[in-house]
């Protein structure tokens, strides 16, 4: 006599669970991974997580539910902000880590408000430079930094003082 295999439904739900697509971010590549249109921002950046297209301009709007036009490609944006909500123009970010949240890195003092600047920086060895391209070293994000002139940054970490007016 054949045996009969019986599943419970909690079995079932869970099955059918394992094959259904997690989110829209599972069906298109991330943008960020595809692309050089994202921009480096700090750890804080905001997450969007909806699905774009981007079209040969290098240009980003929001996907919606139709196709992309003819000519455009269709990503996941994760990190990111609607900048233009009529045109549904959209800039996707790579948030970078904060680099005063690695030992040593920062300098710990006072500064005046305006004078730093927040940027990525490429880092080899404790030291680093403004800029990203061709980072042969770690890239990490510096909230409150200045341009040296021997073209190195310095990023601080401690109090802004407002500038004396």
């Amino acid at each position: 006599m054949p045996r009969k295999i019986t599943f419970p439904i909690v079995g079932l739900v869970g099955l059918g669970l394992a094959f259904a697509p997690l989110s829209a971010s599972a069906e298109y590549r991330d943008l960020c991974d595809s692309s050089r249109v994202c921009e480096y921002t700090g750890p804080n950046a905001p997450v969007l997580d909806a699905d774009v297209c981007l079209d040969p301009t290098g240009e980003v709007r929001l996907k919606g539910s139709s196709p992309c036009s003819t000519g455009s490609i269709p990503f996941h944006v994760r990190f990111g902000d609607v900048i233009d909500p009529v045109m549904q123009l959209v800039v996707a970010y790579i948030p970078l880590k904060n680099a005063c949240s690695v030992p040593g890195m920062c300098e710990v003092q006072e500064y005046s408000a305006g004078t730093s600047t927040a940027q990525a920086i490429c880092c080899i060895n404790g030291v680093c430079w403004p800029g990203f391209h061709d980072c042969g070293g770690t890239l990490m994000w510096c909230d409150d930094g200045v341009c040296n002139e021997d073209g190195t940054v310095t990023c601080f970490e401690g109090l802004e003082v407002p500038l004396d007016e």
